[in-house]
Order: structure tokens, then C-alpha cells, then sequence
């Protein structure tokens, strides 16, 4: 046996320490996404288009004057918040789950759960929010995680320090946000709009946007020295 065995096993030890597990809750949403694209996977060709025509953003079906409009005000939360369970594809799915669970993890240690999910529920919001309002009325629709994705690389950022305030101040993490922001908003917004690449760019905006703003209020008090 090598003699340096217990060194690293010392090492392993103090990592697992310093590193804490990624918290239950990430594995249970990203879960939640995934278990949700199978069972649509496996639904009928019907139940398929109901769950599109009941979950996917579609500007059109909140206009009052659309003949597909809702029929009740709190049909409007399904696609609000139900879209991000919705995918095009595995490979869509996948791209999403896996960066999801990644930028989760350092936000939900420094939350905790409760104000995790807010964190993320604000930018599914957000992200339905700013898709529909530059969009009004308009029969394409959106559906994916993405808007969820990007809010909580925010937040991720954001998590990098005891404060966001502090985040922000830090020249290297404002870059590397700056290079995120402008690949999903700005180079995406392009290839959407020039139709080299279709994607809600405006959902990703919203993201970002809800995810930042919900951070800077959920953020727990950092401790003062005495």
C-alpha cells in the first residue's frame, strides 16, 4: 500500500467538509423538470397538445380580445409558471437541467430552501413577464427552463460574496456575468431576430433580471463583527 494513502484520505476528508453537499432541493427540482419531460414523452399525441396548449407561453391567450383567451384569471398561472417544465426535445431538457442544478447549488447553501425557491419562482415569473410584454399578442409561443437557468446564474454570481453589493463591486465576477448576459441575451436576441437560431432571448432577459433583483431582497443578513 502506498504510504501516502492516509494523506489523501485526510485531504478527501477536509474537502467533504469544506464542501458541503449540494443541497436536497436542487436535486428535487431539477428532478421535478426531468420527470415532467418522461411523462410528457410517454403521453398521447392529445395529451401532449393539452399540456402545450395549457402550459406553453402564448401571448395571444392573454389578450382580451383573442378568441383564445383564458376563461379565468388563474388559468393565466399555468403557462406563467408551467412553461419551465415544458421542452422541445433531450437535448433542450438536458442543456437546461444540467446548468440548473449547477448554478443552484451556491445559492441554495447561502438561502436555504425556502427563499431558494422564491428566488427561482421570481425568475420563471420574470421571465413570463418580459416574454409576454415584448411579444403581446403574438401566436409563437415559449416553453423551457432557460428563463430559470439564467436567473440563477445571478444569483450564482451573486453568492460569490457575503453580499451582492460586494459581488458587484468585484470587477472579475461583473465580467464573467457580462460575458454570460451578453451570450443569452444580446447574441442569442440576435440569431432569434435574424432567424439564424429561434429562442426566446426575452425569456432569458427576464430570468437574469428576477433572479437578481429576488437575490438582492432574499439575501440573508451577513454577520457583523461585534
Amino acid at each position: 500500500m502506498l504510504a501516502d494513502v492516509p494523506e489523501r484520505r485526510e485531504e478527501r476528508e477536509l474537502d467533504q467538509v469544506q464542501r458541503p453537499p449540494t443541497p436536497l432541493i436542487v436535486w428535487l427540482v431539477t428532478g421535478s423538470i426531468v420527470a415532467a419531460f418522461i411523462a410528457y414523452s410517454l403521453a398521447s399525441a392529445p395529451q401532449r397538445f393539452l399540456a402545450d396548449y395549457s402550459f406553453a407561453l402564448i401571448p395571444q391567450r392573454f389578450h382580451a380580445d383573442s378568441e383564445y383567451h383564458f376563461q379565468n384569471w388563474w388559468e393565466a398561472l399555468g403557462p406563467i409558471f408551467g412553461h419551465a417544465y415544458l421542452h422541445l426535445g433531450w437535448f433542450h431538457l438536458g442543456i437546461n437541467a444540467v446548468f440548473l442544478a449547477g448554478a443552484s447549488r451556491l445559492p441554495a447553501l447561502r438561502l436555504g430552501t425556502l427563499r431558494y425557491l422564491g428566488v427561482l419562482l421570481a425568475s420563471v415569473l420574470m421571465d413570463a413577464l418580459v416574454f409576454l410584454a415584448l411579444n403581446w399578442n403574438s401566436g409563437e409561443s415559449a416553453v423551457g427552463a432557460s428563463g430559470a437557468v439564467c436567473g440563477m446564474i445571478t444569483a450564482f454570481f451573486f453568492s460569490l460574496r457575503p453580499t451582492w453589493r460586494e459581488a458587484l463591486e468585484d470587477r472579475q465576477i461583473r465580467g464573467q456575468l457580462g460575458v454570460l448576459f451578453l451570450i443569452n441575451v444580446v447574441l442569442f436576441g440576435v440569431l432569434s431576430e435574424t432567424g439564424v437560431f429561434p429562442i426566446a432571448w426575452e425569456g432569458h432577459l427576464g430570468g437574469f433580471i428576477g433572479g437578481g433583483v429576488a437575490y438582492a431582497l432574499l439575501q440573508r443578513r451577513p454577520l457583523q463583527p461585534a
